[in-house]
């Protein structure tokens, strides 16, 4: 079966289904992102694969992780950590396996630095880099992408369904729009709630599709699940999904992540009086 009758079954099925129902369980976890007050701990088990290892270099240079196997470029699964205290404080950080992407938000600078375990270090012990190995630089928020792109939730598919959910107001100019379908249970007792992509003027009816599922044990989200694909003007289709084990999502931040770690020096280059 090809991928365009896949996905055609597939999203189909949640498109068919009575409106009558609405949702519920999921309202208590836009109100969480709405309060800015979040800890958010997911696991991304359909990375898209890696189709070169071209980039496969060293690199931060002498002082940073020497990047020179073939176990850095390889698909595997990636986990992600969010954190949230108000609109203008925030963490993210996206893992694959030893190596972490991390963002630190405070105010109107933003800090980029990696953390990985230290080579040949029996106690896992850390190292991290920003701007050189232990030293970090800010640099000035980028306002213009929130406001384009929308709030970041780590990796870009993990952004895409959460942004889906937040009310339109709440939501940037470019940010795909998704309705409430249905809500059901399943044989193990798993309940789901569904919504399904909303065409734009932009967009053609009936080219594009998009579908997200999210699964309940009793009230708790436990994952989440994507799907969309595109059919060009020649027929052919072409798509992707996505799959998210959500580990915990509350209300309470993180406060650990929520400043430098100790192992970074600021070295950011400030106007006196700031």
């Amino acid at each position: 079966m090809n991928l365009k009758k896949i996905l055609s079954f597939t999203l189909a099925a949640i498109f068919l289904l009575s409106t009558n129902a609405y949702a519920e369980k999921i309202d208590h976890y836009r109100e969480i992102l709405l309060s800015k007050k979040y800890t958010i701990k997911y696991e991304n088990i359909t990375p898209l694969p890696r189709t070169t290892n071209k980039d496969r270099v060293n690199l931060f240079g002498k002082d940073g992780l020497a990047v020179n196997t073939n176990e850095y470029f390889t698909n595997r699964a990636l986990t992600g950590i969010l954190v949230a205290d108000g609109e203008d404080h925030r963490y993210q950080e996206i893992s694959y396996g030893d190596f972490n992407q991390c963002w630190l938000l405070k105010n109107d600078e933003t800090f980029a630095f990696t953390k990985y375990k230290k080579p040949k270090s029996k106690n896992n012990e850390l190292e991290y880099f920003g701007s050189r190995k232990g030293r970090v630089e800010a640099t000035p928020r980028n306002y213009l992408a929130e406001l384009v792109f929308g709030t970041s939730f780590g990796d870009q598919s993990m952004s895409r369904v959460l942004n889906a959910i937040l009310p339109d107001n709440e939501k940037s100019i470019d940010m795909p729009r998704y309705e409430f379908v249905t809500a059901g249970k399943l044989e193990n007792g798993t309940t789901f709630e569904d919504f399904k992509l909303v065409p734009t003027e932009s967009s053609e009816e009936g080219k594009n599709y998009g579908a997200i599922r999210f699964y309940f044990k009793g009230n708790s989200l436990e994952k989440i699940a994507y799907a969309s694909y595109t059919i060009s003007e020649n027929g052919t289709a072409s798509g992707e999904k996505f799959i998210a084990r959500i580990t915990e999502f509350s209300a309470t931040p993180d406060q650990s992540l929520l400043n430098l770690p100790s192992q970074l020096k600021d070295t950011t280059k400030r106007d006196k009086g700031k």
